[in-house]
């Protein structure tokens, strides 16, 4: 062999070693590279724990105990109460029966009042615990049945059995509304309330389209305070309320009225319809001058101008009352307050405090989840004495929101669990990772609570797996890559790396047969 052969064989061989090398840089770490780089980056979620969650399963557990004059008696009540909640499974009612202690009997069928029978009950037993009811037995009642704004009822014999029964379904318990909250229901206690939230801005707003010829005397600042701080003070441990209060002047609005003669002092009044009301809800959400990422209930008191009073709206043309009001469902309440023909000439209106707070917080009951009662034939529910809600409505309010956010909370997960399944380029950064396991745990342990009938627990639990969900579901980072979808990737990545690919792919052939011994396939050449 000569030395132009072994020449050529050496060029020939370290030609053949460059193609490999420049090959296996390519294939070994070049492509390996390119995928890392361009994978979607996704944490490890939970999927098997948020793909067994069933919303039609969750329940909340509640204890019931029974008080009465003897065993039998108690025995027959716990029975009789669970075959009217036997088809209920939102609710699980955990019965305890017992025969009254001798003194304390005799002391409930000595008292003057329930009142005083509901204190010294209080004296024995526990009436502060959430989640806890009492029916107790007192002969001496003047109904068959009797509720307070305290966690106890009062029956008088057997023969009140079936109506004990009927209050504390649409009373006390109201599955009906649980399993609305449970399923998302539309029912009509749903499509008033107002979502479920850890913060609420109660805005008071005071509406005077006419100042210069009326001066309204309404302290704002001080009836907000007396009145709705008292009374969401009793719902701080389901939300945190800020109050706030406003006045609007100079805004007019265009009612439509009509006159109508009647025999007031006055010789008549005005009447608008019904449908022009939502009209001006637009007009004061375009005044109004609060803004906040925290849902708000708005309450706004309507100064009716003199040359529109008395103003009633059209459905209530019978009612004579100086207050006319309406709600809007999750929105808030209005109340049109009409100055008397005397406080027109004096140039000076004072709404009436008491009337005119008693429906705002009637209107808001209705938008925090406060149901009204419906009355029951020999069953008594004793009016409200304070603007505070009954203990027991509390009680129920947190079973409720607990549901609500339980749902909620399976519910975003589901979504979210089936929205990563169906769309391969959505990014899963850590901090959504850990906000979806959060959130799954969070989850889990408010249904325990729940279970266990820990209420308070189950709602605290409840609230932040909500929160959690929510946050993941939401977060902007899930959006990062949806504008570049695989079809462009390719379209982007081809044109770069094909030019590339072609003499890589062609020098393989020759690089095979070098390898078994071959010799390489030379050009031809003219």
């Amino acid at each position: 062999m000569n030395k132009e052969e072994v020449k050529s064989e050496a060029d020939e061989s370290n030609r053949m070693w460059a193609s490999a090398s420049f090959v296996g840089v390519l294939i070994i770490i070049g492509l390996p590279l390119w995928w890392k780089t361009t994978e979607v980056y996704r944490v490890t979620l939970p999927y098997s724990e948020i793909s067994s969650f069933d919303t039609e399963s969750h329940h909340v557990a509640t204890q019931l105990k029974v008080l009465a004059n003897s065993h039998h008696l108690a025995e027959e009540l716990a029975g009789k109460i669970r075959e009217t909640f036997k088809e209920y499974d939102a609710i699980k009612l955990n019965i305890i029966t017992e025969v009254l202690p001798g003194a304390l009997r005799q002391t409930l069928e000595s008292v003057a009042d329930e009142g005083e029978a509901t204190e010294e009950v209080g004296a024995v037993y526990d009436l502060y615990k959430h989640n806890t009811f009492y029916v107790v037995q007192r002969t001496p009642l003047f109904t068959d049945v009797w509720v307070g704004g305290e966690r106890v009822a009062f029956f008088r014999d057997a023969k009140a059995v079936p109506t004990l029964c009927q209050a504390l379904l649409n009373w006390i318990y109201q599955p009906s509304i649980l399993h609305g909250a449970r399923s998302q229901l539309a029912d009509a206690a749903r499509q008033v309330r107002s979502p479920g939230g850890a913060e609420y801005h109660i805005v008071l707003s005071v509406v005077h389209p006419d100042p210069q010829h009326l001066r309204v005397d309404f302290n704002a600042g001080e009836v907000m305070e007396d009145y709705i701080g008292s009374f969401v003070d009793e719902l701080s441990e389901l939300h945190n309320f800020t109050l706030k209060s406003q006045w609007l002047h100079l805004l007019d609005f265009d009612f439509q009225l009509k006159e109508v003669r009647d025999s007031s002092p006055r010789g008549r009044h005005f009447t608008t319809r019904q449908e022009r009301l939502p009209l001006l809800l637009t007009r004061l959400e375009a005044r109004a001058a609060h803004v906040s990422q925290q849902p708000a209930l708005n309450l706004a008191l309507y100064a009716v101008p003199c040359a529109a009073a008395p103003l009633r709206v059209h459905a209530d043309e019978e009612n004579d009352s100086p207050v006319q009001a309406f709600m809007s469902p999750k929105w808030g309440g209005v109340v049109l307050a009409s100055p008397t023909a005397a406080e027109c000439e004096a140039g000076v209106f004072k709404p009436p405090v008491k009337l005119v707070m008693g429906t705002f917080i009637s209107q808001l009951r209705k938008l925090l989840g406060i149901t009204d009662k419906e009355a029951i034939p020999g069953a008594h529910l004793d009016p409200l004495r304070a603007v505070s809600p009954r203990r027991w409505e509390v009680d129920a309010l947190l079973r409720i929101r607990t549901l609500e956010h339980v749902t909620s909370a399976e519910r975003s997960l589901k979504s979210l669990a089936k929205l990563l399944g169906e769309i391969s380029n959505i990014v899963i950064n850590d901090e959504v990772g850990v906000s979806i396991s959060e959130a799954v745990t969070l989850t889990a342990a408010a249904r325990a609570h729940a279970t266990a009938g820990e209420l308070r627990a189950a709602y605290d639990t409840a609230r932040r797996a909500d929160t959690a969900a929510e946050t993941a579901f939401m977060e902007p980072s899930l959006l990062a890559l949806l504008y570049f979808p695989d079809d462009q990737k390719y379209a982007i990545y081809i044109p770069l790396f094909l030019p590339i690919m072609f003499p890589v792919v062609l020098s393989l052939r020759n690089l095979l047969r070098w390898l078994r011994g071959k010799p390489a396939e030379k050009e031809k050449t003219e």
